[in-house]
């Protein structure tokens, strides 16, 4: 061997430990970078929850802990508790978005809202009601403007922005109809509420950045998906639950007169409200009128027009709202008194009569 071709021989290995060493700098460099952002998507996160909790006195909110990584649509599934707020969120485009809160923070949420302040109590296992998608969207919406507003010069600005709150699910089974199969963003935090009187997590779930659908004359739909979309849109409202309230009448009281009033307290409606009543949605949206009777022993409302119409063929329409109420305090009736009678004979057909 000569000494040209020993000096070759030697001179590879240390090129080869010379890539490896820049392939793995390149990789450090790499994951630094990436820690990087996500702490500061972590710190953006921290204040914008800090400044929604700013604006609602009483929940005194602190974000211990952010966790970011990616799942798919199992692992999301997976993270659905029982009594978990579950919120939908519409982004740009189709993009459909999930926040969750536990039920300790639902509940420190809204007590903050209604006694100004966080309770140590645990709250008792139950679904959410529209009742607390009313008094938590606000906040959920204020959060999502924050990250708008923090999250706007970040690299991950595309993957958190653009999102609004759109509607509260009180379960979670149809989730795996209404979000797309895929990978999602799943931005975890621990959160502290009143001071460490409550403490739970928040799941911001976000879907990964969709390809975009090209545009012009060569760009056709999908006729499959399409077809798809609508068979699973179809099943998910199949399945909903529809609440309709029959509204004999409302009135309208003042406060005062509300912290007055005592069970058995009567509140006058008009004469016609048994005769023409509102069928209302949710949103107390009028559909129908009918009246009230009984099927079967139960109350029941029989329909006097068609859905939409809210005129029968009497032309009578129900009452939207009495003015002002009338209200008949209760009083208990007072028990009879009656004296005990003397001892003597029952009277008979000779009563009074002298006998000799």
């Amino acid at each position: 061997m000569t000494q040209t071709e020993q000096s070759a021989e030697e001179t590879e290995p240390a090129r080869d430990d010379a890539r490896v060493d820049a392939l793995r700098q390149m990789a450090t460099r790499h994951q630094r970078a990436a820690a990087q952002d996500r702490a500061q998507l972590g710190a953006c996160l921290r204040v914008a929850f800090g400044r929604m909790a700013a604006d609602c006195p009483g929940l005194d909110a602190v974000v211990q802990k952010v966790d970011i990584r990616q799942g798919a649509l199992a692992e999301v599934l997976d993270l659905m508790e029982s009594g978990v707020f579950l919120a939908l969120l519409e982004g740009q485009g189709d993009g459909i978005g999930l926040l969750t809160a536990c039920p300790m923070l639902m509940a420190g949420m809204i007590e903050a809202q209604t006694t100004g302040r966080v309770d140590t109590a645990m709250p008792a296992r139950r679904k959410p009601t529209r009742t607390d998608a009313a008094l938590i969207a606000p906040l959920i919406d204020a959060f999502l403007r924050q990250i708008d507003l923090r999250c706007a010069d970040l690299p991950q600005a595309d993957m958190v922005t653009g999102y609004v709150y759109g509607s509260y699910l009180d379960d979670p089974r149809p989730l795996g109809i209404v979000l797309d199969d895929g990978m999602y963003h799943i931005l975890h935090l621990r959160i502290s509420l009143g001071f460490g009187a409550k403490e739970g997590d928040v799941f911001l779930i976000l879907p990964d950045t969709p390809a975009q659908t090209p545009k012009g004359k060569d760009a056709a739909p999908d006729i499959n998906a399409e077809r798809d979309w609508q068979a699973r849109i179809e099943t998910a409202i199949s399945s909903s639950e529809v609440v309709l309230n029959a509204m004999l009448g409302r009135v309208r009281i003042t406060l005062t007169d509300a912290l007055r009033l005592r069970p058995g307290d009567i509140l006058r409606l008009p004469e016609s409200a048994l005769e023409t009543l509102t069928v209302e949605t949710i949103n107390r949206d009028a559909i129908g009128i009918g009246r009230l009777g009984q099927a079967r022993g139960q109350r029941a409302v029989r329909l006097t027009a068609d859905p939409g119409v809210l005129t029968d063929a009497t032309g009578a329409t129900a009452p939207r709202i009495a003015l002002p109420a009338q209200i008949t305090p209760f009083v208990p009736p007072k028990a009879a008194f009656v004296p005990d009678a003397p001892d003597r004979p029952e009277a008979g057909p000779f009563s009074g009569v002298q006998q000799s």
